[in-house]
């Protein structure tokens, strides 16, 4: 076993070209596949009727919040796991590998209970009067899938896990099994079976499981890797390691479920503008989720890449490797959106969109693409690199204030004050990334990030 290194060791140059590329590439794949599910699921639920469709939605709304907190709450333990691989302490890694697993297991089974005995109260509660045959399909859809909190929780932490070793083939591959279980379950339960929505959420359930089962089971049975899960059915609670993840993995988590709570505020704004709004604004979110893609998977190479050199007490390799990926990130987000820019008619064309629509879609279209190229990597990428050194709190206040007082107060008042139409969702997402970069870069200029090391 490798004896911690001294914190004034440099931290090996392992990080090369090829294996920054290695890292990534398997990255914008996976989210890609996230992305594919979501559509593949609303397509064949999309058989069973409005009703079915519009529950599902109602749904998957709430789950969206809940998940993306259990990701950012896994990336944050797979943070400290980074920083003790660059220590080379890898018994500690995997000790805070078993913490991590115990941590999520516990808070998504606690939460999943929580949600099946309120889910009524809950949809009430946020929703107010819904109609019957809706509240029906969606209280049917949100069973199942509540049932799946644990095993999503567990998936999201084992390839994080992987991802802090540097691989992330293990996370893509497993992305693709899910696909295919959940298509080939879709099609079984709704179309065979006729179990209707009950049948699409029993299909989540059960891909989420197996994607569960095998990642930890491949974790389990690990072989000469820096992380093993080997050892975890012995239970040990380490409180002062779980409080180290905690310290991460609770602002991360908060953070990304405000981000959410914050979207679904400005998707109530736009619903008031009319149809045609609506209609516009749901095409430029997929323009905004594609235009994304790569710009997250260097994001998310990052926690890894600057997590071990943190650990390795090596900041000048953090600062190099940090400066390196934003202009990987700026290269290639800007190929993509310029695309999308140059070609935007004719991705338009796939849609059967009013003229009024149609005018909206293209107006958000051409503000994203724009601001994505110059604003969002030091917005967006750039804290990834400050969660990876253990600065998760400053970058869950600031992008909370930002959120909410700028991306959604700012649009609120661009709305109700001065008229302003649904143009005001993309005008205020603009300041609220102009904010969130001063923020950050002045953060990540100061160099107080590189006392936040956890290890």
């Amino acid at each position: 076993m490798n004896p911690p290194a001294a914190a004034s060791e440099p931290l090996p140059s392992r990080w090369t070209n090829r294996r920054l590329l290695v890292l990534i590439w398997p990255l914008v794949i996976d989210q890609l596949l996230i992305v594919l599910m979501g559509i593949i699921d609303t397509v064949m639920v999309a058989y069973l009727g409005e009703e079915a469709v519009g529950g599902v939605s109602l749904a998957d709304s709430i789950n969206v919040v809940l998940l993306q907190a259990f990701s950012f709450l896994a990336a944050g333990g797979a943070v400290v796991c980074s920083q003790f691989l660059g220590k080379r302490d890898n018994k500690s890694a995997r000790s805070a590998a078993r913490q991590l697993i115990y941590t999520v297991a516990s808070l998504s089974g606690l939460l999943s209970l929580v949600m099946l005995a309120a889910r009524s109260a809950v949809f009430h509660g946020i929703y107010g009067h819904i109609e019957p045959g809706i509240m029906v399909q969606a209280e049917k859809y949100f069973f199942f899938t509540a049932m799946s909190y644990p095993f999503i929780a567990l998936s999201t932490a084992g390839s994080a896990l992987y991802r802090s070793m540097g691989n992330s083939h293990v996370g893509m591959w497993i992305s693709f099994l899910v696909n295919i279980l959940n298509v080939l379950g879709n099609a079984l339960f709704i179309f065979v079976f006729k179990w209707g929505v009950a049948g699409a959420a029993l299909s989540t359930l059960l891909s989420r499981f197996a994607a569960a089962a095998v990642l930890l089971g491949m974790l389990y049975r690990a072989r000469g890797t820096p992380i093993t899960l080997e050892g975890i059915f012995r239970v040990h609670v380490d409180m002062p390691l779980i409080k180290r993840i905690l310290k991460v993995g609770v602002p991360n988590g908060v953070e990304g479920a405000i981000f959410q709570v914050g979207k679904l505020a400005l998707s109530r704004l736009v619903s008031t503008f009319g149809t045609p709004a609506i209609a516009g604004y749901a095409v430029t979110n997929i323009i905004m989720t594609i235009g994304n893609l790569p710009g997250l998977a260097v994001a998310t190479a990052m926690m890894p890449v600057v997590g071990q050199c943190v650990g390795a007490g090596d900041t000048k390799s953090a600062v190099r490797y940090t400066k390196k990926l934003i202009l990987l990130s700026y290269f290639i987000m800007g190929i993509l959106n310029l695309g999308f820019i140059l070609f935007m008619p004719v991705f338009f064309g796939f849609f059967r969109l009013s003229p009024e629509s149609l005018g909206i879609a293209r107006q958000g279209g051409l503000i994203f693409c724009t601001a994505a190229i110059f604003i969002w990597n030091f917005a967006y990428c750039l804290p990834y690199a400050l969660r990876a050194s253990g600065d998760a709190a400053y970058t869950m206040i600031v992008a909370t204030l930002a959120m909410w007082f700028v991306r959604v107060g700012f649009a609120y008042v661009l709305a109700r004050f001065f008229g302003v139409g649904v143009v005001c969702v993309w005008v205020s997402m603009v300041c609220e990334w102009l904010v969130r970069g001063c923020f950050f870069l002045f953060r990540w200029k100061s160099g107080k990030w590189k006392e936040k090391r956890l290890v």
